[in-house]
């Protein structure tokens, strides 16, 4: 959205470097007067005199479009007369806070761009306001209205500058998403988060020029635009031609789900401003899937997608997160209020209702071992021979056993030797997971294989400790075995662990770490086949390792 601010002032230093000529061959034909009006007046002179705009003119001047009014470019103005609502409902209010309010959602309310003459028949004729909303502007001669106001007699008023229209009643100013969180008190920690990476981008192309002061370029109109990073991440939010739908957890709501989600952020004790990350990684989360594209949703009864992506860990691809049966069911639970607004909705929620969605399963493919560099840091598939092979997906059956119809297939280099692989995990939160290797059968890879053995190995796990500085180590199993006759996913259950537990509970995260570091979560797999054992496969045949989050 763009605001307009009023100043007949030098602008800083920084801006006054970017200036340049405005005023292009275009812009003139935009805004010039129109010589066909033969008018004298500039719309302020018109309202200034006006027994009718008294009330008109004081918030006018208020917001400092008194100046932008007496200047050569084109406005069409809807002028409330005296004694309309909105005069009685907003008394002026001279502080800041409140010249703000009555310039965004009534000055600006009532002004456009260009000429717009009531002429005719007119419907379904939406205008565009200089505050980026669009109100309607339909009717039949002398049976004209504006957003539902009624056009006085007195229309198309012509100055040297633009029309004037006065009407009776006002446009009610309808907020967009963007703009309602904050008129919402119970909302406001959620707004506050959000709000707080706004951007103000000064527009030089569609600001108006002033006089120059004393060398500098001054602006009588200095548009600026609205920016802030969540709108690529969850919607435009700010824009009036798109339509969105928003859940919005109230203050109640929002610190309760923090208090459980800031557990998963836990960094370690080397990592710098370690609380402040945590309180933001934490926000980050819980904003993500809030927002829905009403353009995405073919079936808003069925399902709804986020407008967020997901990076699926493991995967070189960005997928949108599909909300449908429970999950569906439970975004709208405890609905406190659904607010209709200019581009969608905004439902008020009294609990957060999402699953957590950011502790999600970390997978890392069979074959990704097969793309390490050799040499120096090659323990990831230390004394063995690697291939991979890839099931043709004429092998339905087989191929949708698989994560992805690809297997990792590691081969001692040596006869009597055992593979050993390292796989690491990637944004590993301070949660609970179950540790799982997938295993597929020989046949999988050469369909005339008749002999299946089992695997024979041990399993170490590498973790990133409080103090950050080391990796700790856990055993998760010795001679542990799989099933060579199906697809087996085995669960490697800490050999520590207490009766009942099969998962492990890293202490530090590693989500988004710095540059400076790597992580540390790996598994190991190392083959234990005696040199004279012989009902033992010494080939590895992976599917997938991942990390499967524990919920409570």
């Amino acid at each position: 959205m763009k605001r307009r601010n009023i100043v007949l002032k030098t602008l800083t230093c920084g801006i006054a470097a970017l200036a340049m000529t405005a005023c292009t061959d275009t812009w003139d034909n935009h805004y010039q007067p129109k010589t066909e009006l033969n008018a004298t007046e500039t719309l302020w002179d018109l309202i200034e005199a006006d027994p009718q705009l008294t009330q008109f003119e004081e918030f006018v001047k208020a917001t400092g479009y008194d100046e932008l009014l007496k200047q050569n470019r084109f406005y069409t103005i809807w002028a409330p007369v005296d004694g309309s609502e909105y005069y009685t409902t907003h008394p002026l209010n001279v502080s800041d806070s409140m010249i703000n309010v009555y310039k965004l959602e009534f000055v600006e309310n009532h002004i456009a761009d260009y000429n717009h003459t009531a002429s005719g028949n007119m419907s379904d004729n939406l205008v565009k306001m200089i505050n980026g909303k669009y109100n309607r502007f339909e009717g039949s001669t002398d049976n004209y209205t504006f957003k539902g106001a009624a056009v006085t007699p007195d229309y198309n008023i012509a100055a040297k500058n633009g029309l004037l229209h006065k009407i009776d009643g006002y446009a009610i100013f309808t907020a967009n998403v963007w703009e309602y969180l904050a008129k919402v008190d119970s909302i406001s920690l959620l707004n506050g988060f959000l709000k707080s990476y706004d951007e103000i981008i000064f527009d030089e192309l569609n600001s108006v020029e002033g006089p120059t002061v004393g060398g500098q370029v001054t602006y009588l109109d200095s548009v600026v635009i609205e920016h802030n990073p969540w709108f690529e991440r969850i919607g435009q939010l700010n824009r009036e031609d798109s339509s969105y739908t928003m859940f919005a957890p109230t203050n109640k709501a929002w610190r309760e789900i923090y208090d459980k989600a800031k557990n998963y952020f836990v960094y370690d004790n080397q990592t710098a401003d370690r609380d402040s990350m945590q309180d933001v990684m934490t926000k980050d989360f819980l904003c993500r899937f809030l927002v829905f594209s009403d353009r995405l949703q073919k079936s808003p009864q069925d399902s709804m997608v986020a407008y967020c992506y997901t990076n699926m860990t493991g995967y070189a691809r960005m997928q949108r997160e599909v909300f449908k049966g429970d999950d569906l069911e439970k975004l709208h639970s405890n609905l406190v209020e659904s607010i209709k607004l200019s581009n969608g909705t905004l439902n008020i929620v009294d609990s957060y209702n999402y699953r957590t969605f950011w502790h999600d399963t970390l997978r890392v493919e069979g074959e990704s071992l097969l793309g390490t560099a050799e040499g120096v840091n090659d323990a990831e598939y230390q004394q063995s021979n690697k291939t991979f092979f890839t099931l043709s997906r004429d092998s339905v059956a087989k191929y949708r056993q698989t994560s992805n119809g690809s297997i990792g297939v590691y081969k001692p280099s040596t006869a009597t030797g055992n593979p050993k692989l390292r796989y690491t995990f990637e944004n590993v939160l301070s949660a609970k997971y179950r540790i799982k290797v997938v295993f597929v059968p020989a046949n999988f890879i050469n369909p005339r294989d008749t002999v299946f053995l089992p695997n024979k190995f041990n399993a170490n796990l590498y973790y990133r400790d409080a103090s950050g500085k080391q990796s700790k180590a856990l055993s998760l199993g010795k001679n542990l075995t799989n099933n060579p006759y199906a697809v087996d996913t085995v669960t490697l259950v800490p050999d520590k662990a207490e009766e009942g537990v099969d998962y492990f509970e890293f202490p530090v995260n590693e989500f988004n770490l710095s540059s400076d570091k790597t992580p540390f979560a790996q598994l190991e797999i190392q083959g234990k086949v005696g040199s004279r054992e012989s009902d033992f496969d010494r080939v590895f045949r992976i599917d997938q390792v991942f990390l499967e989050p524990v919920t409570e």
